[in-house]
């Protein structure tokens, strides 16, 4: 198995969508247009997407609201494929293009039953914030649920 993480294109991202479901579209998981960056990992012997995930610019909230992060919006790795360092690639992919594009710091959020997820972003030196939130998920069978999970931080540019 050769996993290539590469930019994601018209055919991949409905490959994704194919795979993951609906929901990626319909929650707008796959943001396009500047400061945005969407990859898949995709399995070259099965032509499968094992993994993807999109990144975006997302504006700090006043005093500071002329601040600009990279966040990372989804990220998803299939079943199968878990285990491997897929996510670990696919945010270091991340990481490099929020780092070029000169953002301040990069952000993500997860909830607490990705487990696999939490202990990754911690191996990957990621600040950790426990958090709880009230019907702010983007999935809609969760909306108006208490959501407990964590923020994630990594400062990429400190003297941006």
């Amino acid at each position: 198995m050769k996993i290539v993480v590469q930019e994601m294109d018209s055919s991949i991202q409905e490959a994704v969508i194919e795979q993951y479901g609906d929901w990626v579209r319909e929650e707008g998981c796959l943001v396009e247009g500047p400061g945005c960056c969407r990859i898949a990992a995709v399995d070259t012997d099965s032509g499968r997407v094992a993994g993807f995930a999109a990144l975006r610019p997302a504006r700090w909230i006043a005093p500071l609201e002329q601040e600009t992060d990279g966040f990372i919006e989804v990220i998803e790795v299939a079943k199968a494929y878990r285990r491997r360092g897929i996510g670990r690639a696919l945010v270091e992919r991340l990481e490099k293009f929020a780092a070029a594009y000169g953002y301040y710091q990069i952000r993500a959020w997860s909830s607490c039953d990705k487990v696999e997820a939490l202990h990754m972003w911690r191996r990957l030196q990621y600040c950790m914030c426990p958090a709880a939130m009230l019907g702010q998920s983007v999935r809609k069978e969760f909306a108006q649920q208490p959501i407990v999970g964590y923020y994630y931080a990594k400062l990429l540019n400190p003297d941006a």
